[in-house]
């Protein structure tokens, strides 16, 4: 993970550039480095990184080779390349690019990969930059498209001064080819049936310019290739209509709704099928990352002997394999806690949850268990912003003020886990003036160049849960000021979209039955790119902090497009039980009976965020604390 920047100028060669905005470095507190490349006496590439080490050995970025070329990867490589326990993917990856210097030898090399990628890709045998994000935009990249000859063209993590960007469409991958010409030439490789996310128009070279830059006209021309494309890393969605009608079904007993939906044989494989790919999900996402191979080399230096009561045997890839730790022998809880003399505890967590206990997040945490040696603690981030409580006669005391609908789910849910683990229910309150002020100076800089009041309500809050910054609501030291130091947070963005969470698609299958929220289902699933987890990465990276999404695994996604809608969501039952109900039921099978029936509640009302300031506002439209100040 890192934050990557490159500007490619057109004329005289630039003066010494100053890439040190706190927002690009923030990103990449481990590693910081600059190249610059003279393509000719015309034309000047600058590239900047600042890098979050994450795993194997640590690689500053832009990281080279003897050929002259130059990889920016700020992502993972879960699957599809091999990596060792001890390698390093950036290293990896460039290694793999620098093979040969064919597009079919691009093209296939990052269609293989799985996991979030954003990259910048100088080839220094064919003069070409190849930039892009992976499927589902999972990685931040946005860019500046020259308005004149003179003007740069900018690629970069997240805002750095006051350059005007658009986030880069998550459509395929791109080549810049440079000619003799002013104008800059982009070729764009789609993925295989690539659509515009929203609209479900097939890309096309007719629609291709307006796509991407809208009525603008630039100093740039695009091209579509028509023959060449990355593979498409998931399969069409599963359209089939089932042979029930639509007609509501009230129940008294959401759980006995479930139980009987278990004793279908079918039903109960596809719950059983669908844990076992997220545990597999979730144990790549905890333990690919350096601290393990640390620890893995402790253990082996204490002789540790290798039990862990809540493991359980799962046939993960190779490579989490080859990365899980024995666990150690069963220390006393507050070897996973620091008290330096400020009073403020600093957690010794490997992983981080943002944890309303919202089925989503409470399956996650369940899962998280089975995979993580017994005497690891967990962080799980609950934030709440203040609430104007109104009393007659007397002030709301501290806990009226932070009492949202999130905290109480969290700590409801809190109770279901495992009572043998660690858990750290850290208690992030955030008062108004607080959100204020890093909003106006800091927060707006990340969200843009999104713009909404859905933006920036979601993005304030999981700025704050991000932070990890709080009060402990449980243990021993409950009632203390915490800080949450790990690197990993696990985020369950990514359900709602496929398990038809949204009341939008309540909506139209009420208006449109089975057929309308098939073709809902379906629209989601190819807009996660353009909707929101740019601004989420920018977001939690702000913190030196990495966001993993276990939802949006490419595994976890391909099983779930090949399910029937019916069998993921059945919305003739009411809110709370008929949407997600397939991973309702997983949950129950995990133990969290009272999570499992929990109706969904976005972020900003859960934590409150949306009632803090103005009550009238609609989500889509665009928010003046956002803009910047004149």
């Amino acid at each position: 993970m890192c934050g990557i920047c490159c500007a490619l100028f057109r004329g005289q060669k630039p003066g010494k550039l100053d890439f040190s905005c706190s927002r690009l470095k923030n990103r990449g507190p481990d590693a910081s480095s600059q190249a610059a490349v003279d393509i000719d006496p015309q034309t000047h590439l600058v590239l900047t990184g600042h890098v979050l080490h994450m795993r194997g050995c640590l690689t500053p970025q832009p990281a080279t080779d003897k050929a002259g070329n130059f990889l920016q990867w700020n992502g993972e490589i879960f699957g599809g390349l091999q990596v060792g326990p001890n390698e390093n993917d950036t290293a990896l990856l460039l290694s793999k690019l620098s093979e040969k210097s064919d597009v079919e030898h691009i093209l296939g090399t990052l269609s293989s990969v799985q996991g979030p990628w954003a990259f910048i890709y100088w080839q220094e045998k064919t003069k070409k930059l190849w930039f892009g994000r992976d499927f589902f935009g999972r990685r931040s990249l946005c860019w500046h498209l020259p308005q004149s000859s003179t003007d740069p063209f900018l690629l970069t993590s997240v805002r750095q001064n006051t350059e005007e960007l658009v986030e880069v469409p998550s459509i395929g991958i791109y080549s810049v080819t440079l000619t003799q010409t002013d104008c800059l030439h982009i070729t764009v490789y789609s993925w295989s049936e690539a659509v515009w996310p929203g609209t479900m128009d097939l890309v096309t070279s007719d629609n291709l310019h307006l796509g991407l830059v809208g009525g603008i006209d630039g100093n740039v021309q695009f091209c579509l290739h028509s023959d060449l494309h990355l593979a498409k890393c998931i399969p069409p969605l599963n359209r089939s209509l089932p042979d029930i009608d639509t007609c509501k079904v009230m129940t008294e007993s959401p759980n006995s709704v479930i139980s009987n939906l278990l004793q279908d044989a079918q039903f109960n494989s596809c719950v059983d099928h669908l844990i076992e790919i997220l545990l597999q999900s979730v144990t790549l996402r905890v333990f690919n990352q350096v601290i393990w191979a640390q620890t893995k080399r402790l253990d082996s230096e204490l002789n540790a002997s290798p039990h862990n009561s809540t493991q359980q045997t799962v046939e993960t890839s190779s490579v989490a394999d080859q990365i899980q730790p024995q666990a150690q022998r069963d220390l006393s809880h507050d070897q996973n806690l620091e008290q330096p003399g400020d009073g403020v505890i600093t957690g010794q967590s490997k992983v981080a949850i943002l944890f309303s206990g919202g089925v989503d997040s409470a399956v996650i945490t369940a899962l998280v268990d089975k995979c993580l040696p017994s005497h690891e603690s967990v962080d799980l981030i609950n934030v709440a912003f203040e609430r104007n409580v109104q009393q007659k006669n007397r002030k709301p005391d501290e806990e009226e003020k932070w009492n949202v609908p999130d905290r109480q789910t969290g700590l409801l849910a809190l109770q279901e886990l495992n009572p043998e683990r660690k858990w750290n229910f850290v208690m992030v309150n955030i008062s108004i003036a607080e959100l204020q002020r890093q909003r106006s100076e800091h927060i707006r800089h990340l969200v843009y160049p999104l713009e909404t009041v859905l933006d920036d309500s979601i993005g304030c809050a999981v700025w704050f849960a991000a932070r990890g910054e709080g009060i402990l609501g449980n243990g021993d030291h409950a009632g203390k000021p915490y800080k949450s130091s790990s690197k990993v947070i696990l985020c369950g963005m990514g359900a709602d979209e496929q398990f038809a969470g949204y009341s939008r698609h309540r909506g139209k299958f009420e208006e449109l039955g089975w057929q309308g929220l098939i073709d809902e289902v379906e629209m989601e699933v190819q807009r996660i790119s353009a909707r929101n987890l740019g601004r989420d990465d920018r977001i939690i990276t702000d913190h030196g902090k990495e966001a993993r999404f276990p939802f949006l695994d490419e595994n976890v996604v391909s099983y779930l497009q090949t399910l029937p809608v019916h069998i993921k969501a059945d919305l003739r039952y009411p809110r709370g039980l008929g949407e997600k109900i397939l991973l309702r039921a997983c949950a129950v099978k995990l133990g969290l009976i009272k999570s499992a029936l929990f109706p969904k509640r976005a972020i900003q009302f859960g934590s409150r965020i949306a009632k803090t300031e103005n009550n009238k506002e609609k989500a889509s439209e665009k928010c003046s604390r956002l803009a910047d100040p004149t």
